[in-house]
C-alpha cells in the first residue's frame, strides 16, 4: 500500500472563501496522521476521518495559519473521549520552539504534547519521520516521511535553505510552499518561498514529483505552476483542497 496525502488547506497566510489554510492529511493502512491544523481544517478533516481514527498530529511551527484549528482538535479529542467515542489520548508532536507556544499544545491528559526539533525521529503508523529546520520568521520545521520505500517532504514554511534542500533531495513528492510569485518579490518575501524558486529547487535536488502549497487566495494557480515548470522542466502539481495524491 502506498502513502495517500489528501489536502485539507494549501493557501496562506488566510483562508479563501468556503477554503483553508495549511493542513494534510497522510495515511496508511496503519492509520492517519494530521500534518498542521490551519484555520478551516478540521471541518475538511472530519469529511474523511472521524477523530476517533486520527492517531496523531505534527506541527509545523506556531504560526495562526498552521495551528488555529489546533485548539478545536483539542475540544473535539476531549469531547469524543468524554463521551466514550475515542479512548486513547491524542500525541501532538510539535515544534518545541518558541516555548511559550509549545506550552499550549497540551490539554488535560487528552491531547498528550512532544516537542519536535531537527534531530527529532519518530514512527508512525508505520511511516518513518524526520525533520530540519527551514529558514521562517519564527522556528519551523520541513518534514520527511519515508513509507515501503517512497519518500514525502513537506517544506513547512522556508526561504532558501540549505537544510531544505538536503531532506528532499529525491524525494518521490515534495510538497513545497509557494507564497509569491518572482514579480511580487519583496522585503517581506523572507521566510517564504517564490514558484520560481520552488522550481529551481525541484529540479536541483532531483525530486520525482513536485506540488506548490501556501499561496495566497488571491492569486492565479496558472501562474505559479507556468512559474515553477519553467524552472523545473516538466509537469508540477498544484496542491488544491480534497485532492488526494499517491505516492
Amino acid at each position: 500500500m502506498t502513502m495517500k496525502l489528501r489536502v485539507l488547506g494549501e493557501t496562506g497566510p488566510y483562508p479563501a472563501p468556503g477554503g483553508a489554510t495549511t493542513g494534510f492529511l497522510l495515511s496508511t493502512e496503519h492509520g492517519n496522521v494530521l500534518i498542521d491544523a490551519g484555520s478551516g481544517v478540521m471541518s475538511e478533516l472530519t469529511k474523511h476521518v472521524a477523530i476517533k481514527d486520527l492517531h496523531a498530529i505534527i506541527i509545523t511551527h506556531h504560526h495562526a495559519d498552521h495551528t488555529s484549528d489546533l485548539n478545536v482538535l483539542q475540544y473535539g479529542v476531549m469531547i469524543h473521549r468524554l463521551q466514550g467515542l475515542r479512548q486513547d489520548p491524542i500525541t501532538v508532536y510539535a515544534n518545541g520552539e518558541p516555548a511559550e507556544e509549545f506550552a499550549k499544545v497540551g490539554l488535560d491528559g487528552h491531547v498528550q504534547a512532544v516537542p519536535l526539533s531537527k534531530d527529532s525521529k519518530i514512527e508512525l503508523c508505520g511511516m518513518t519521520f524526520t525533520f530540519a529546520d527551514t529558514v521562517h520568521a519564527i522556528p519551523c520545521l520541513a518534514v520527511s516521511a519515508e513509507y515501503q520505500g517512497k519518500r514525502f517532504v513537506f517544506s513547512g514554511d522556508s526561504g532558501p535553505s540549505e537544510s531544505l534542500e538536503r531532506l528532499a533531495a529525491e524525494a518521490d513528492f515534495f510538497l513545497c510552499e509557494a507564497s509569491w510569485l518572482e514579480k511580487d518579490k519583496g522585503p517581506a518575501h523572507i521566510g517564504h518561498l517564490t514558484s520560481k524558486e520552488v522550481g529551481e529547487i525541484g529540479k536541483r535536488v532531483g525530486v520525482k514529483q513536485l506540488c506548490l502549497t501556501h499561496f495566497y487566495p488571491e492569486y492565479d494557480r496558472a501562474l505559479l505552476k507556468a512559474e515553477a515548470e519553467a524552472e523545473f522542466g516538466r509537469e508540477v502539481l498544484i496542491a488544491t483542497q480534497g485532492a488526494v495524491f499517491e505516492i
